[in-house]
């Protein structure tokens, strides 16, 4: 008894993403491996001194307490709370993207 071989091709599969998703991945790639350093960490040195000091006319003009003490922490634990919110969403929108 003669067995003939059996010949099975399977036809060509492409998993590779749009070009377009791919493209935009690429450009922010190289931008964020762009950075210079000292620019980056002078303008954030900035933004970080410029938001102390309207945090801090912002905390002379409005009081929760009659501590000093006190009314920074409220001040303090609600800009925590709102970074942390907005953290979160950007967390949630990018692992939706992602998926």
């Amino acid at each position: 008894m003669k067995v003939a071989r059996i010949n099975i091709t399977y036809p060509q599969l492409n998993f590779a993403a749009n070009n377009r998703a791919n493209d935009n991945a690429v450009r922010y790639n190289s931008k964020k491996n762009n950075v210079n350093p000292l620019k980056e960490s002078i303008t954030t040195a900035g933004i970080w001194f410029a938001f102390g000091v309207c945090l801090d006319f912002l905390s002379r003009k409005i009081s929760f307490f009659k501590s000093p003490t006190k009314n920074s922490f409220a001040i303090n634990g609600l800009i925590a709370l709102v970074a942390g919110i907005a953290t979160a969403c950007k967390s949630v929108s990018r692992n939706n993207n992602i998926s």
